[in-house]
């Protein structure tokens, strides 16, 4: 594939793969402002979400991975590749009725742990919040596989289905039928339930009910791993929020930034998944033979990366400022140096991706523990001084350790001889610039447009300064 074959089809992973969440934004000022939800209902929304993520945790098993390695496996034996794809979906749904059984019994022990009363009754929406991740794992593992194989007319239909199915019952639970978290849950879980019934029908139509264990024996040993990264990157997105808990209108604060910033990350995922393909593709053919375009697809993503947050952080900051009532604009202070935690996201994103070819995934799991104690350490101690700012600087430098971490590994064992400046040394320099800007700005009280704007120009300036070679031959190749 030429990399505008790659632009474009990454382009379209992305942005599809990101229209639910990125709806879910655009419709919260409907039910947010005064008499509608504010800051503490949305702290609550985040927590349940945090339930919810876990579950799918637990649910999908990392599977998806799994589906997207062990496709090129079976892509030329029909016969078991339906066994494949039955299996993953047939024992995503048995470990979600073991989870949601777990969870119905120790439901007094699971909401003692918080702090607000709502969520500490548990039963009322814990159920709730599990069915949507089951549904969500259900979801994730389908359009895997429909992007594997190219299937964009599936891809297409699953994201928009669930985008608008989703957060069409979200707010009209809401508005017209419970007031609170629970009315979100409520419309969260009709509309994704919806998705994932039609994706099973049509999977098990297509591909029958089938459980080898011979076949899904190997690919639970190549998740496993993963799946322990998982684990531990959901316990690094929930400790910052659970530390958090007890005050519930900053948390709700830091969330909604928060809930933007993970609209991003889905659209840089997306742009992960449709790199990662190619990527592979170009490891089974040779490493050796095809370094250059590896290489090539490396320092692509990286940019692709920081363009799109470039160009997303000043209509993020508008928007949460024009659009929402209560207190929730003071989100947008946050969101700048929020969004920066994505160049070593992406960094890593692209130093494991021999790992996930070569298997060497149990690395990852070790790795991502060293991450969460480094978060849990620094958000314990750092918190109570600066509060929403201990939580940032905390993943910030939880996510340069796992970076740099499979940075070192990758190129001890595998020797891939990276760009080190274009896809290390400047994103990294970008990031710091970034950092001491926002120490700038709460010592002279700049305004959030602005810090957002000139965040824009350093992120903007840091690919022209990586690229500038690349530049000067496009303008001057006559």
């Amino acid at each position: 594939m030429n990399k505008l074959g790659y632009f474009k089809l990454s382009a379209l992973y992305s942005g599809l793969a990101a229209l639910p969440p990125v709806l879910q934004l655009l419709v919260q000022p409907l039910i947010e402002g005064n008499g509608k939800l504010d800051a503490v209902d949305f702290s609550q929304i985040g927590m349940a979400e945090q339930v919810t993520a876990l579950a799918f945790t637990l649910v999908l098993f990392s599977m998806s991975a799994a589906l997207t390695r062990f496709y090129y496996d079976v892509e030329d034996d029909q016969e078991q590749y339906n066994k494949m794809v039955s299996g993953t979906l047939l024992s995503i749904l048995f470990r979600g009725f073991l989870v949601a059984v777990i969870a119905w019994l120790l439901q007094d022990w699971i909401g003692a742990i918080f702090s607000q009363s709502a969520l500490q009754n548990f039963g009322e929406y814990g159920l709730l919040a599990i069915g949507i991740g089951v549904n969500r794992a259900v979801y994730m593992s389908a359009t895997a596989l429909y992007r594997n194989e190219k299937k964009i007319g599936a891809f297409v239909a699953a994201n928009i289905g669930l985008a608008l199915l989703r957060s069409a019952f979200q707010v009209i639970a809401v508005l017209y039928w419970d007031m609170s978290f629970l009315g979100y849950l409520y419309g969260s879980f009709i509309g994704s339930t919806l998705v994932t019934l039609v994706i099973l029908v049509y999977s098990f139509k297509k591909c029958g009910w089938h459980y080898d264990r011979q076949l899904m024996r190997p690919m639970h040993a190549f998740a496993q791993p993963l799946f322990q990264y998982a684990l531990v990157s959901w316990g690094l997105y929930f400790v910052d929020k659970y530390f958090l808990e007890s005050n519930p209108k900053t948390l709700g604060i830091y969330i909604t930034a928060m809930n933007f910033a993970n609209g991003l990350q889905l659209i840089i995922q997306g742009i992960q998944a449709a790199t990662q393909p190619e990527v592979f593709r170009y490891f089974k053919m040779g490493l050796e033979n095809h370094l250059t375009e590896i290489r090539s697809l490396g320092n692509m993503l990286i940019v692709q990366t920081q363009l799109l947050l470039s160009l997303a952080i000043i209509p993020i900051v508008f928007y949460i400022d024009f659009a929402f009532e209560t207190e929730i604009k003071e989100a947008a202070s946050y969101v700048a140096i929020i969004l920066i935690r994505f160049i070593p996201r992406s960094q890593y994103f692209v130093f494991s991706f021999v790992l996930f070819y070569e298997k060497k995934t149990r690395v990852l799991s070790v790795l991502n523990l060293i991450n969460l104690l480094v978060a849990i350490i620094l958000n314990y101690y750092l918190i109570p001084i600066w509060g929403i700012y201990g939580v940032i600087f905390s993943v910030l430098v939880a996510e340069c350790v796992l970076a740099w971490g499979v940075a070192w590994y990758a190129h001890r064992h595998f020797k891939i001889q990276w760009n080190w400046t274009k896809v290390l040394m400047i994103p990294t320099g970008v990031m710091v610039l970034i950092m001491a800007l926002e120490i700038v700005k709460s010592i002279v009280q700049i305004a959030p447009i602005t810090m957002a704007i000139w965040a824009a120009l350093i992120m903007i300036s840091g690919i022209a300064i990586a690229y500038k070679t690349e530049f000067q031959k496009v303008v001057f190749r006559k």
